[in-house]
């Protein structure tokens, strides 16, 4: 059995506050700045080295022209010392520190071996298509490393921001670079002022130094048959500050606020986890009073679920001992918040046990009387069997039926295993002396009929991919229910980048259909395959 793990979540890097002047940013594209010609990687790539440099402006005439906002930024004298950017480019998006140099009168970044830029150079003779674009999106300018208390005296204000319309490019704007050139790209940036920070397009704890935290959430949606689907939802978030007011960090819609949905190439759809960054309390809040405060707004899934109710559910806030608790032993990875959205409580029938090491197959009734049958898992051999009844009882020649039997070898089964090797499962069976092989799920449904034991629901489950921990009452675990059986079990929902495995609650009913009642995230490694 495959060995289940948390997920892992990913902790933001943040910044800090403190305000100065307007500044009119020149960016330039060049060759290496440490050497005269462009380093050939590859006969077929460039790398072109990326650097910006600044000129001072003159922040009172320039903003005699912009009427937009009626309070200007105040600015203070802070020198900076570091730059740190987010770019983009072949799908691919990287966050970069870059020193900032100065020779008295203009200030530019330092040479970095992280913003060298591949660029694709054609053999032959056509350069139309021998350029990167590569994608600004963040320009933040500090007096000192934010890691180690460095604050944030320049920004470069977004174009949804209050502020973008007080430069003539904000972010994000593409660049393209191509190899052997020099190219210059203006890139006008404002003082920071810790008392504007929602004004730049930039969630405001993010320009702060305080430490941030992963909350985590999962949610599932439930159709009026009670069935448990992936949901697709988005997130209002409110976050209280030291005056007691609560502040939108978070809106509902927005880009970042919904989780990553879709449909794996084997038709099984998926919600991925939705992490979103938070700050710890304020000051003089204690930790077991609320400062987080969410609403789930249920969204709609066309291909899945279709069109519903998108009232929002019911707000509900956190405290920092909740937040605390969901981080695991190793203060990295963490669990995270499972939300129902229109699902009603499970069936309070019976007691889950675990699923023990001795076989569950003892219990397996089938629906007609048979003199023997035999559950097979083959890999170019047997290499597990498990038999009920006595073989060729009443046969003639008993040695060359029973060799005839051990010959019946199906060429796939209803269960695939041992990834990523392959094996499969199947039933032989022998009945008045005629043998037979079941090898899909409708000939494993006729075999078993009514699903009255619990070896006939964990057969049924093995068949439909899901799988169990032995011994391990989270992971491994079921209970008779007032119609049929509920399961803990784990199924791999995609192989390969990612890697997902998701645990599910399952209930079985007795005319063999099963139904989701809870499903979860437990392990997701993006670039790993099995």
């Amino acid at each position: 059995m495959i060995l289940l793990a948390n997920q892992y979540g990913k902790i933001m890097k943040t910044i800090k506050r403190v305000l100065v002047g307007m500044l009119l940013f020149t960016s330039l594209l060049a060759g290496c700045s440490k050497e005269e010609d462009s380093m050939i990687s590859e006969p077929s790539t460039q790398n072109v080295s990326l650097e910006f440099g600044a000129v001072l402006n003159d922040l009172a005439n320039k903003v005699m022209n912009k009427t937009i906002h009626n309070q200007l930024p105040n600015c203070n004298n802070g020198v900076p010392k570091l730059a740190r950017i987010t770019v983009s480019y072949n799908g691919e998006a990287r966050t970069v520190d870059l020193n900032i140099l100065s020779d008295g009168t203009t200030y530019y970044t330092d040479y970095s071996e992280e913003l060298k830029i591949p660029v694709k150079v054609s053999s032959d003779g056509d350069d139309s298509n021998d350029f990167t674009k590569v994608t600004l999106s963040e320009f933040l300018v500090y007096d000192a490393n934010p890691d180690n208390g460095g604050k944030l005296v320049w920004i470069a204000p977004k174009g949804d921001s209050d502020f973008s319309g007080y430069v003539d490019k904000p972010l994000p704007f593409d660049i393209t670079v191509r190899p052997g050139t020099k190219k210059y790209v203006e890139l006008e940036v404002l003082c920071f002022d810790e008392r504007m920070a929602n004004e730049y397009g930039y969630l405001s704890f993010v320009l702060t130094t305080e430490k941030l935290f992963n909350l985590c959430f999962f949610a599932n949606y439930c159709d009026d048959n009670g069935r448990h689907y992936p949901a697709n939802y988005s997130i209002d978030l409110f976050v209280l500050n030291e005056d007691g007011e609560q502040i939108q960090i978070y809106a509902g819609g927005e880009h970042g606020t919904m989780p990553d949905i879709g449909q794996y190439d084997d038709g099984e759809y998926f919600g991925r986890p939705l992490c979103l960054a938070v700050p710890g309390p304020p000051d003089g809040v204690a930790g077991d009073e609320d400062y987080l405060f969410y609403t789930i707004i249920p969204e709609d899934w066309e291909s899945l679920y279709g069109n519903i109710d998108n009232i929002p559910l019911a707000a509900e806030g956190l405290n920092w001992n909740e937040v605390q608790a969901l981080y695991n032993d190793d203060g990295e990875t963490q669990e995270y918040i499972h939300i129902l959205i229109n699902c009603e409580e499970v069936s309070a029938c019976g007691e889950f046990e675990t699923i023990p090491e001795s076989s569950f197959y003892d219990s397996i009734t089938p629906e007609n009387p048979v003199d023997y049958f035999e559950i097979v898992t083959y890999l170019d051999e047997i290499i597990f069997s498990f038999s009920q009844g006595e073989l060729c009882a009443d046969a003639e020649d008993i040695p060359n039926c029973i060799n005839e039997f051990e010959m019946l070898i199906a060429e796939d089964g209803f269960v695939i295993s041992c990834l990523p090797a392959g094996c499969y499962t199947f039933i032989r069976q022998q009945v008045d002396g005629v043998n037979q092989l079941i090898t899909n799920d409708e000939e494993l449904l006729e075999f078993l009929g009514i699903i009255d034991s619990k070896g006939d629901a964990l057969l049924l489950a093995l068949a439909n991919d899901y799988y169990w921990n032995i011994n391990d009452i989270e992971n491994g675990a079921i209970k008779e229910a007032c119609d049929g059986y509920e399961l803990i079990v784990s199924k791999i929902v995609s192989s390969c980048t990612p890697l997902q495995i998701d645990r599910f609650h399952l209930r079985i009913t007795h005319s063999g259909q099963i139904i989701i009642l809870d499903q979860e995230v437990i392990e997701y490694e993006e670039n790993i395959c099995i």
